[in-house]
């Protein structure tokens, strides 16, 4: 079994790659040209492509060298480091249980005013009934 890849695939494959290359050079320069602020978002909706096409390699070169997009948002790092995700975390926990704290003690307070409201009106049932 042949487990190269054929050369008129791959030719295809470099061939597709240089136009969407070009279709996104041709659209930086002429949002340029508008006075259009060059985001990746305004790129997508002149040309068409989706986002994903945005993250490829060779597209991501071409938003680097043009000033689009900061260089080391190319790289492999792109998910934040682990700790910095538990910080995050732990972070919104200690929110959600001051949250939770609050809601609990304004809960035991309504409760209370709402007792106090009942027996008041008791008393008024009881006083108009009897006059």
């Amino acid at each position: 079994m042949n487990s190269k890849v054929p050369k008129e695939l791959i030719a295809r494959q470099e061939h597709q790659r240089q136009t969407t290359v070009n279709t996104v050079l041709r659209a930086i320069s002429e949002l340029r040209a508008e006075g259009h602020r060059l985001t990746i978002k305004n790129l997508m909706d002149y040309t068409g492509l989706s986002r994903s096409v945005f993250g490829k390699k060779h597209i991501r070169a071409v938003l680097v060298s043009q000033g689009i997009v900061a260089a080391e948002a190319c790289g492999a790092e792109r998910t934040p480091p682990k700790s910095t995700v538990q910080q995050r975390m732990k972070q919104k926990l200690e929110e959600k249980e001051q949250q939770i704290r609050r809601l609990t003690e304004e809960n035991t307070a309504l409760k209370s005013e709402c007792e106090l409201l009942r027996g008041k009106l008791y008393l008024l049932m009881q006083r108009q009934s009897l006059e």
